[in-house]
C-alpha cells in the first residue's frame, strides 16, 4: 500500500554518520518519519524487516554502494522510491541512476530547500504510479467481470442448448436433463416433485423440508427458497434445486427458463413410458405363456415384479427407479423364450450343458429388447439378474457395487419367490426358511445392506 503523499516513511543511510543524522532530523521536521544507519548491509536488513516509503543513500559507501543497495533493496520491496546522495553529481550519474530505478539525486552540499524539492519529485511520482495503478487495477477488474460474465453467459446458451437436444433425443429425457441441470448449478441433488412425491433425481440429498417447498412453489405459482434449497414451479409440481451456496439473482432468472424445459421432459419421459408400459405388456403376456406350461413356474414374473415394487417403495426410490425396476422384473426371464421347452420343463436334474443354456438366459432376454431405445435402461437389469455379490454370478462376474442397484434388488426379490414355489423337486419353502437362506447369503450371493431391508419389509 503506498504511504500518503503528507507523510512517508524514509530510511536513510550514509557511512558518515553526521550526514546521515542530519538528513534524518530534517525530514522529521518536515513531518515524515525518518530514521538512519550508516551501513548498507544493515540497510538492506531493515527494508527487509520493515515497511519504507523512501530510501535515502549516499552513493559512495564501502562494503555496499548505493546503487547495489537501492537493486537489492527494490527486489525486497518493489515499490520503494529511491534517493541517492552524492559530492560527485554528473550527467552521467544522473542518467545510470534514473535507468536503475532512482527517482531523483541530491548533490552534496544540500540544504532544506533541496530536500524539499527532491521530496516534492518523489512524492508526484509516487501519486502518479498510484492513480496508474489504481487505474489499470479498475480496468482489469472490468475486463475480468465482462469476462466472467461472458463465461457464464455462454454455459447458461450451453445448457438450454443442450437441454433442447437431449430432451428431444434421450431414451430417459427427465432423469437426464436432471443431471444436466445438477451439474450446471453444481447442486447436491436436483429433484422433482408433484403431490408431495419425488418423481426423479440427480445427486443425493435428503428430501427433508422440500415437499413443503415444492408445495408452496406450486400452489403460489411462484419460485420458493429455504436454505440450502430453491424450487420453482411447474405444471403440477416442482423443479426443486439443492446446493450448499446462495444462488444468484441471474441463476435464480435462468432456472424458469429450465423449468419449462423439465416440463417438456416431464411430458416426453411419460410418453416414453407409455411405449415401455405397452411394450413390457406384450412381453410379459408372452413370458406368462411360456410360464403357463409348467405348474412350477406360474406366474412367477408377475409375482416377482409386484414384489420388486414393494421393495423398491420400501427402499425410497423415486418413482421413475420403481418404474423401470418394475419394467426389468417383468422382462427379466423374457430370455427363456429362446430356451428350448424340454429343458425348461426339465423334471429331473440339469447336465453341465444344459445349464450352460439356462445360463444364457439373461443374455438372449438383453438382446430382445436391444433394439428398443426407450427400453435402454431396462438392459442392464436384465443382463445382470443373475449376478452374485462375491462376483461368481453370470454373465459378466461382477462383484459388489459393480452391479447395477436394480439388477441387485430384483436377484434377492427373484431367488425368495423361487424359494417359496413349488419346484419338481422340492416343495415351496415357508417363508421363515427363505429369508434364513437369504441371510446365509448376504456378503457372498446378496449385498448385504439389501438382504437386511428386504427383511424389514
Amino acid at each position: 500500500m503506498v504511504a500518503p503523499v503528507e507523510s512517508v516513511r524514509v530510511l536513510v543511510v550514509d557511512d558518515e554518520e553526521s550526514i546521515a543524522q542530519l538528513l534524518a532530523g530534517i525530514l522529521r521536521n518536515e513531518g515524515h518519519s525518518a530514521e538512519y544507519v550508516t551501513d548498507g548491509r544493515i540497510a538492506l536488513n531493515r527494508v527487509r524487516d520493515q515497511r519504507f516509503d523512501l530510501l535515502v543513500t549516499d552513493l559512495r559507501m564501502p562494503e555496499l554502494d548505493g546503487m547495489s543497495l537501492i537493486e537489492q533493496a527494490k527486489e525486497i520491496q518493489p515499490d520503494l522510491d529511491a534517493l541517492i546522495m552524492t559530492a560527485f553529481a554528473s550527467t552521467e550519474t544522473a542518467v545510470d541512476a534514473l535507468r536503475r530505478g532512482v527517482t531523483d539525486y541530491l548533490s552534496k552540499p544540500f540544504g532544506v530547500s533541496e530536500i524539499r524539492e527532491a521530496l516534492s519529485k518523489v512524492m508526484e511520482s509516487r501519486a502518479q504510479r498510484l492513480t496508474e495503478r489504481q487505474q489499470v487495477e479498475a480496468l482489469s477488474a472490468r475486463v475480468e467481470s465482462t469476462e466472467e460474465s461472458l463465461e457464464q453467459k455462454l454455459a447458461d446458451l450451453t445448457l438450454l442448448h443442450d437441454l433442447a437436444r437431449l430432451i428431444a433425443g434421450s431414451t430417459s429425457p427427465l432423469h437426464d436433463a436432471l443431471g444436466l441441470i445438477g451439474r450446471h448449478y453444481v447442486a447436491d441433488c436436483v429433484a422433482v416433485l408433484e403431490d408431495g412425491r419425488v418423481i426423479d433425481h440427480y445427486g443425493e440429498g435428503g428430501h427433508r423440508g422440500i415437499r413443503d417447498l415444492a408445495t408452496r412453489a406450486r400452489d403460489q405459482r411462484c419460485t420458493q427458497s429455504m436454505p440450502g434449497a430453491v424450487a420453482v414451479p411447474l405444471a403440477a409440481g416442482a423443479l426443486v434445486v439443492m446446493r450448499s451456496f446462495e444462488f444468484s439473482t441471474e441463476e435464480l432468472h435462468l432456472l424458469g427458463t429450465v423449468a419449462r424445459d423439465v416440463g417438456v421432459a416431464i411430458e416426453n419421459d411419460r410418453l416414453r413410458s407409455g411405449q415401455r408400459r405397452a411394450y413390457v405388456g406384450i412381453v410379459a403376456t408372452l413370458i406368462e405363456a411360456i410360464e403357463a406350461k409348467d405348474r412350477f413356474n406360474r406366474g412367477h414374473s408377475r409375482r416377482v415384479a409386484d414384489l420388486a415394487v414393494r421393495f423398491g417403495c420400501h427402499l425410497g426410490l423415486p418413482e421413475r427407479e420403481r418404474e423401470l425396476l418394475e419394467t426389468g422384473a417383468k422382462l427379466h426371464d423374457s430370455g427363456k423364450i429362446g430356451i428350448p421347452e424340454e429343458i425348461l420343463n426339465k423334471k429331473g436334474k440339469l447336465t453341465d450343458e444344459e445349464y450352460e443354456v439356462i445360463k444364457s438366459h439373461p443374455v438372449i432376454g438383453e438382446q430382445i429388447i436391444l433394439p428398443l431405445e426407450f427400453l435402454a435402461e431396462a438392459r442392464p437389469i436384465v443382463r445382470h439378474h443373475h449376478e452374485r455379490y462375491d462376483g461368481a454370478g453370470y454373465p459378466d462376474g461382477l462383484v459388489g457395487d459393480e452391479i447395477p442397484r436394480a439388477a441387485a434388488i430384483l436377484s434377492i426379490v427373484d431367488a425368495y419367490d423361487a424359494l417359496v414355489s413349488d419346484r419338481p423337486y422340492r416343495d415351496g419353502l415357508p417363508p421363515a426358511r427363505a429369508l434364513q437362506i437369504l441371510d446365509e447369503g448376504a456378503g457372498t450371493q446378496w449385498d448385504p445392506d439389501l438382504i437386511r431391508e428386504f427383511r424389514a419389509l
